[in-house]
């Protein structure tokens, strides 16, 4: 019993001589923040629906995967300012009127690409929360019909602006690398070329993403 005081004493000189000798290493050996972040990832995006009155068609999209890279720069304080750029090749129900009360449907694909301009927060190491605000455009392009790949009657690479708010958590393995989850919901704005006082032109889209984010230079 009477060793036991010098026990613990010892253990904790031991201790205290390992934190000083780490304080006195760490610093010669500790790898500078990164400067840049590269982000590769996949997501499911959910379906959604566009009326276009310059086809005068509405646009039935289905569920799809969705592929995601983004490049940001690193500023203080946990953030980083930078672009995103998405990929879908997504299929859909397309349904046009052609003159009176006749409707035609067809199954087709179209490609759905975004690029936006983003503000990344994520907050703390391990895990911590993620948000993003982003702004930027929705593209859709190559409606192809599924029963005779021949193109339907769209606007090629119609544009519309699309803003979005993203909200997940992820974890930190590195100040190098870290996974996160983020749901986005964006709000896409098509333009309203005949279109009737009642139709919405606006558009809501849900998806989430899964992405890992690599840290690239050093301070």
């Amino acid at each position: 019993m009477r060793l036991l005081p010098f026990a613990t004493i010892g253990f904790f000189v031991c201790l205290a001589s390992h934190g000083a000798e780490a304080q006195i290493i760490r610093p010669r050996f500790q790898v500078g923040q990164p400067t840049a972040f590269l982000s590769l990832g996949v997501g499911l995006q959910q379906g959604w629906s566009v009326n276009d009155g310059a086809s005068n068609s509405l646009w039935q999209f289905s569920d799809a995967t969705q592929y995601v890279a983004a490049i940001e720069k690193a500023l203080s304080g946990g953030a980083s300012l930078g672009l995103r750029g998405t990929y879908a090749k997504v299929p859909m129900q397309y349904r046009s009127l052609l003159g009176g009360d006749a409707i035609v449907q067809e199954d087709a694909d179209a490609n759905v690409s975004q690029l936006f301009g983003t503000l990344h927060v994520a907050n703390g190491r391990g895990f911590h929360s993620v948000l993003d605000l982003s702004a930027g455009a929705t593209m859709y392009s190559k409606f192809i019909a599924r029963s005779d790949g021949r193109r339907l009657n769209t606007v090629s690479n119609d544009l519309d602006f699309t803003f979005a708010f993203g909200y997940g958590f992820g974890y930190a393995f590195s100040q190098n690398f870290s996974v996160d989850v983020v749901q986005d919901v964006a709000t896409s704005l098509h333009q309203r070329t005949g279109l009737s006082a009642g139709q919405e032109s606006s558009t809501r889209l849900h998806s989430t993403r899964l992405v890992g984010r690599f840290g690239l230079g050093g301070r």
